[in-house]
């Protein structure tokens, strides 16, 4: 199976947020597929992991930042073995090519769904891909990816 997952998919499975299990159970029912992991997948899920410990410093007492150090370490840690474990399979891509298909899609969809430019880009990729299982738990990208015709299952956030 041909199955691509966007960050806020990807960011589930590795950091025990809200939708976790969500996120697992689909990934086991779809009998854990390789999922693509473009270079765009590895700065954003490691970034995002990174930016939230930065905020939760910021907003949280100081006595609990080695907490949040060891969760960032967690979800990095997991990202690298679904990694090892080859769960993800790494593609590279005419990034440029991607960008003039998110931008059409970006003309046929975006005054009607309001999708953000990150979210045109992953669903461009993924037809790009020929993707056939669309993962995500952004409403406006998964709306997206069924209006060009990509198998998405109906995950949502509690």
């Amino acid at each position: 199976m041909r199955a691509y997952a966007d960050s806020s998919f990807l960011l589930r499975l590795v950091t025990g947020e809200t939708g976790t299990e969500q996120a697992v159970a689909e990934y086991r029912r779809l009998d854990r597929p390789r999922l693509f992991y473009l270079p765009l997948h590895a700065l954003e899920v490691e970034n995002a992991v990174r930016q939230r410990a930065f905020h939760e410093r910021r907003t949280r007492p100081s006595g609990e930042r080695a907490q949040i150090r060891r969760a960032r370490d967690v979800a990095l840690a997991r990202l690298n073995q679904y990694q090892q474990r080859d769960a993800f399979l790494d593609v590279a891509m005419d990034m440029d090519a991607a960008m003039d298909r998110a931008r059409e899609l970006s003309t046929a969809h975006t005054d009607r769904l309001g999708a953000r430019a990150i979210d045109v880009l992953h669903v461009a990729c993924a037809l790009m891909l020929e993707t056939e299982v669309f993962l995500t738990f952004d409403e406006r990208q998964l709306e997206l990816a069924r209006a060009e015709g990509l198998r998405v299952p109906g995950l949502r956030v509690a």
